[in-house]
């Protein structure tokens, strides 16, 4: 029984073989006779050289775009660096004048602690006047 349960799969084994051996040579046959070229006629060839100008057309474009996109955030990057490099020149040169100022300042403030500079300084610039003796003055 087994012999001929055997002999019936091999059999079946073979002929699925030979239909898939077929079916590969007819794919094949297709494949071949899609490469082969058929005589075109003028106006398919006009349509089909149509179609590819307008592909090339985009093909072109969308690589001059690309370019053009790389480029813009090639220099937007570079030219961050440079932005960051002059606001830091802007900071440090208003750091310098401050610290002059400040300098400045302190060397009036030094020399203001004469008392009769400081008594001429607030009767000229602030229009400040000494007390007298005899006035009286309230602070709330």
């Amino acid at each position: 029984m087994n012999e001929r349960h055997d002999s019936q799969v091999s059999v079946s084994a073979g002929q699925s073989l030979d239909h898939a051996m077929d079916g590969a040579r007819a794919d094949g046959r297709q494949l071949s006779q899609w490469w082969q070229r058929r005589p075109m006629s003028d106006a398919e060839r006009s349509e089909r050289s149509e179609r590819l100008f307008w592909w090339r057309v985009v093909a072109i474009l969308s690589g001059a775009m690309a370019v053009a996109t790389l480029g813009v955030l090639q220099v937007r990057r570079s030219s961050s660096g440079i932005r960051t490099a002059y606001e830091l020149v802007r900071a440090n040169d208003a750091l310098r004048e401050q610290i002059e100022a400040n300098r400045h300042a302190e060397a009036n403030l030094t020399g203001l602690k004469n008392p009769n500079e400081l008594r001429k300084e607030a009767n000229e610039v602030y229009h400040m006047r000494v007390p007298g003796a005899d006035e009286q003055v309230e602070v709330e």
